[in-house]
């Protein structure tokens, strides 16, 4: 993790934003909001890591707290830049209403100053797309729900298998709903299960905390919820 603004890692708007050493190449998965963005890249030096080394931005959707970096580390690095289809208008475009920017300042998650930095994106993705990084396989699993394109990313590290969760679930089986157009239980229902049966060990979700072993366990929690009459607990 090289960026958290719960954790006071960068900026406080920032995810939890996370850099996977994959030799040659580094994958950022999600970028922060874009405002402070040197601190992230300060936090992968002390890392031992070259920024100049990522080559892959895996955005796990277009909400400005993950995506709004992008655009910054794609210009100084000649980062590609990987969402999904279904989400890669809002980042191209920056249209407020397409990223629910505007209410979200309204309900003070952003400074009404703040203005999203929209960037080129490389790579459209769809279900199960794979893609190597370096000597890592990655996998795209969309999951529509906390967005109507969140994607989350599926690979084997030497620790064990890893999927990076944006907002779609997190520690002790939380999801996020929200208040605006593209958020929806009733995708969450139909399409969590696509989580199911894949042997998660660490769990990195983009807020709170990290789950380094067992993270299947967390996912199974969420997907029993959606089946019951009670939804899973909101992470808000």
């Amino acid at each position: 993790m090289v960026g958290g603004g719960e954790f006071g890692l960068s900026q406080k708007f920032d995810s939890n934003v996370y850099v996977v050493d994959c030799g040659e190449e580094l994958a950022m998965i999600d970028a922060g909001a874009g405002v402070d963005v040197a601190l992230i890249e300060e936090n992968i030096k002390k890392e031992g890591l070259s920024p100049d080394r990522i080559t892959k931005i895996l955005l796990t959707h277009s909400h400005s707290d993950h995506a709004g970096g992008a655009d910054w580390f794609h210009k100084r690095f000649a980062s590609a830049v990987y969402i999904s289809k279904e989400e890669a208008i809002g980042v191209e475009s920056g249209e407020e209403g397409e990223l629910g920017l505007e209410i979200a300042r309204r309900s003070g998650f952003y400074s009404q100053e703040y203005r999203f930095p929209s960037t080129e994106v490389a790579v459209k993705l769809k279900h199960e797309d794979e893609f190597m990084c370096g000597v890592y396989k990655f996998k795209a699993m969309l999951v529509p729900g906390h967005s109507q394109g969140s994607v989350c990313y599926h690979t084997d590290l030497p620790e064990g298998k890893v999927l990076f969760s944006g907002d779609t679930v997190f520690s002790g089986g939380k999801i996020l709903l929200l208040n605006i157009e593209g958020s929806s239980l009733s995708d969450y229902r139909q399409n969590c299960g696509k989580l199911s049966d894949l042997g998660i060990d660490i769990l990195l979700p983009g807020h709170g905390v990290v789950v380094l072993s067992e993270g299947q366990m967390h996912i199974d929690e969420a997907l029993k919820k959606l089946k019951l009459l009670q939804p899973p607990p909101n992470l808000l």
